[in-house]
């Protein structure tokens, strides 16, 4: 094998390039911003309590929950959501939220009801939502697990969100049918350090 040395350090260079902004990350706990399971303490509290086990992910019986990988930085190994590929079912139809049950550390705690878990926040882009530029549409509402309380219609029906009985399971953001989803949940724990 004949390799030049300047094909070499070049990939020596991107190795090493690589490698930098990885530790950085990590020092820094720069990364991406959570979407955290059903009972998630809050911020760098869950990060700091989560050992990172996986049990959460294994008992998900939607395949909801993922764990952060290299690029996660400080939250490397901790699990989250990916809403607009699969969102958090509330494990419908079973008799606790599963991820909680499993949890060993306490990095997810007991929640009374599923209407009182606090995920995050569902938020309409009015830009591009068709009910705000006068198409019918009622998928969000549709698919929303406490429709007629988080998601309700205003006088024009247009989907509106109420922030205090929103969980943050992003049923309604993987359901939405723009091609970049018009309704989106902003993180409750978006202040954890990683974003």
């Amino acid at each position: 094998m004949n390799i030049s040395r300047r094909k070499f350090l070049g990939g020596c260079g991107l190795l090493l390039g690589g490698s930098s902004g990885f530790i950085s990350s990590l020092l820094s706990g720069s990364g991406p911003v959570a979407l955290r399971p059903p009972g998630a303490r809050e911020g760098k509290e869950f990060l700091a309590t989560c050992i990172r086990c996986g049990q959460c992910v294994e008992a998900c019986p939607y395949d909801s929950l993922k764990l952060f990988g290299l690029g996660g930085g400080l939250a490397m190994g901790t699990p989250h959501v990916e809403a607009r590929k699969v969102p958090c079912y509330l494990c419908t139809n079973e008799d606790e939220l599963k991820c909680i049950g499993a949890c060993p550390s306490g990095a997810l705690e007991p929640v009374e009801d599923r209407s009182k878990v606090r995920m995050g926040t569902a938020v309409i882009n009015h830009k591009t939502c068709f009910a705000f530029n006068g198409v019918t549409c009622r998928v969000c509402w549709r698919v929303c697990p406490f429709q007629g309380t988080a998601l309700v219609y205003d006088k024009r029906m247009r989907p509106t969100i109420d922030p205090k009985a929103c969980v943050g399971c992003g049923i309604c953001e993987e359901a939405c049918i723009t091609e970049k989803s018009s309704i989106v949940v902003r993180p409750a724990n978006s202040n954890e350090g990683v974003g």
